[in-house]
């Protein structure tokens, strides 16, 4: 929801604040690797029950998937590949933070903590998910607000505060609430386009040059690099 509202501003914002940005000597695939490295070790921190250091380091994690697209844009290196690239290391982040907190659940031998912790890691499956799979059938789908970016200011905001817990339950029933609503209204919408009486419009087989042409614009990368 944060991306889709504020878009390209939050790149003005962000090169306001910090013009070191246009002059950062790497890659956005590198900076989205960095991303992940760093996730790693905020998994760590939290596995150890360093809540509060989680959050601090999350910050500096956020900051590379922030800046990957800003940078991507920059260099002019948007591409469809990498936004799907993004896309994926985002999953593989958010699977090795949540994997730290049941980790360290484990350790305080917590078992209402870990599921806790499983229920808010199924939503944030679920809600990516769910439109995902949305887009596939119908185009663009933006329905709902409990998205990645939400989910990070979230925990990283309630890990500062020493509050994880609360957090997590933030978490787990926003996130929750969104997949619902996203798989009710694209059932609706489905139901709607296969319905007989829906106008369906006939087009000629596109030809090389035209198949080209409406592939996404390279800057597209940038718009591509959202969160469900």
């Amino acid at each position: 929801m944060i991306k889709e509202h504020f878009g390209r501003r939050v790149d003005d914002w962000v090169l306001g604040l910090a013009p070191a940005v246009r002059r950062i000597p790497l890659t956005p695939d590198q900076l989205t690797l960095l991303g992940v490295l760093l996730s790693g070790v905020v998994a760590g921190a939290y596995a150890l029950g360093w809540v509060q250091l989680a959050g601090l380091l999350l910050i500096a994690a956020g900051a590379c998937d922030l800046i990957d697209g800003i940078v991507a844009r920059i260099q002019g290196t948007e591409s469809r590949a990498g936004a799907f690239f993004d896309s994926t290391m985002d999953r593989v982040s958010d699977l090795l933070i949540f994997s730290g907190m049941l980790v360290g659940a484990a350790r305080t031998g917590s078992p209402w903590l870990a599921m806790l912790v499983c229920w808010a890691l199924s939503g944030a499956v679920m809600t990516s998910y769910t439109r995902a799979r949305a887009e596939v059938e119908l185009g663009e789908f933006t329905v709902g607000w409990m998205e990645r970016a939400e989910r990070c200011l979230v925990l990283l905001v309630f890990s500062l505060a020493n509050q994880l817990i609360l957090g997590l339950w933030v978490i787990a029933i926003g996130s929750t609430a969104t997949a619902v609503v996203r798989l009710v209204l694209a059932l609706k919408q489905i139901d709607s386009a296969d319905s007989p009486d829906a106008p369906h419009l006939e087009s000629a087989p596109l030809s090389a040059p035209e198949l080209h042409s409406s592939q996404p614009e390279s800057g597209e990368r940038g718009s591509a690099r959202t969160d469900g």
